[in-house]
């Protein structure tokens, strides 16, 4: 079924769905081997609530530069800024193998997030050059369902691996890296549609300014932020959690990685439909409602089969702020107007995660987890609320 869809493709959108589909399924062992376990081996080599708080909050204070490259200052056109920068970036994971003490840990780790954010805004303009908006949700979903299915595979082989020795990282983070490298070589052989490649000087405040003068793209902005808040202020407080309070082994986290992967999977069916086919107000707060379980869980058990679960629902919800962002922005926005777009909306998430990691973890280290995680519930809770005041004739899912 899925094949006779994609036939019926017109050519220059099958060449890009099918090296974005091989590098998706690269993509999917490289994250399967890698981010299942960043936090946990670095809390397992000794890293502080400061530096697992620093790690969570790496890619999203990076993308506070994504402003800088909303043009092509290079003049070497979109698909540049996507595959070397992801190159390089994932490159710096060989360095891994060389890592024994935490600092280093975190400091690599941190590289990686700075190099690999530069992609952000040229993939979006990528994705609204070569897809058409009927069929980007659909075809963006396949290409992670590829993702998924590999990273099921890959985390559950990761785990195994990790189980023998939590050391053993030093080579399974280096392998990864090969493959993310790899993932992004396969990304450059999209050419994109009618695009004119010019030098473009940087010009950070001008990449805000339209963006920030369009009001369904504050109120959605508004709302996600604080659903996005809520989901932050807990990320590395549930990874503290299962190391120092449920004794996680790396094969369960291996597991869970698989879980995660599993649900992601599901989700993108779910969520494209979901997405294309309602007001963005009822979507966002689908996705606040849904973010709310897992801090819930949290609350309610420390059994590591209900924390299983939990990672179930977190690779659902994720599923769905990876479609968001992209389907919402590249429908707002005019064709070359999305990477600006996406660089304003990257860059206040900046915000949100240069802040509220490091304030899960200093409520943590204070007055213990419970506290983090009722108020990520009441802050995603808030969100869905504040989602349903948008005024429908200023919102609409376009």
């Amino acid at each position: 079924m899925i094949l006779a869809y994609i036939k019926r493709l017109p050519l220059s959108v099958r060449h890009t769905f099918h090296y974005d589909l091989r590098a998706a399924m690269l993509f999917g062992v490289f994250g399967g081997f890698f981010f299942p376990f960043m936090l946990i081996v670095g809390r397992k080599i000794g890293a502080t609530d400061t530096e697992i708080a620093l790690i969570s909050a790496a890619p999203y204070i990076s993308n506070a530069f994504a402003l800088l490259w909303a043009e092509d200052i290079f003049g070497k056109g979109r698909v540049w800024y996507v595959v070397w920068p992801n190159a390089l970036g994932r490159a710096v994971l060989l360095g891994m193998f060389f890592i024994a003490a935490p600092v280093s840990y975190t400091v690599l780790i941190f590289i990686y997030m700075v190099v690999t954010a530069i992609a952000f805004p040229s993939y979006a303009f990528i994705m609204k050059a070569n897809y058409p908006d009927n069929l980007r949700a659909a075809l963006m979903s396949y290409v992670r369902i590829a993702t998924a299915l590999l990273w099921i595979a890959s985390s559950a082989l990761g785990g195994w691996f990790l189980e023998k020795d939590t050391f053993n990282f030093r080579y399974i983070f280096p392998l990864a890296g090969v493959f993310g490298v790899l993932s992004a070589l396969q990304f450059g052989k999209i050419r994109v549609r009618r695009e004119k490649v010019r030098r473009v000087m940087p010009l950070p405040f001008k990449a805000l300014s339209l963006p920030l003068r369009d009001r369904p793209f504050l109120f959605f902005v508004l709302a996600y932020s604080l659903f996005e808040f809520a989901l932050l202020l807990a990320m590395p407080v549930y990874q503290l959690v299962l190391v120092d309070e449920a004794g996680i082994s790396n094969m369960a986290a291996g597991i869970y990685g698989s879980v995660f992967s599993g649900m992601w999977l599901i989700g993108f069916f779910l969520w494209g439909r979901f997405l294309d086919g309602l007001e963005l107000k009822w979507s966002v707060a689908a996705i606040s409602l849904t973010g709310c379980l897992v801090p819930l869980i949290y609350l309610l058990s420390r059994n590591i089969w209900a924390l299983g679960a939990a990672a179930g629902v977190a690779g659902f919800l994720f599923a769905s702020t990876e479609l968001a962002a992209y389907i919402v922005i590249t429908r707002l926005a005019s064709h070359e107007d999305v990477p600006r777009y996406m660089a304003a909306a990257i860059a206040i998430g900046a915000l949100r995660g240069a802040t509220a990691p490091f304030i899960g973890t200093a409520i943590y280290s204070s007055i213990g987890p419970s506290p983090v995680f009722a108020l990520s519930l009441l802050t995603g809770l808030l969100a869905a609320i504040v989602s349903l005041r948008i005024r429908k004739e200023s919102l609409k899912n376009p």
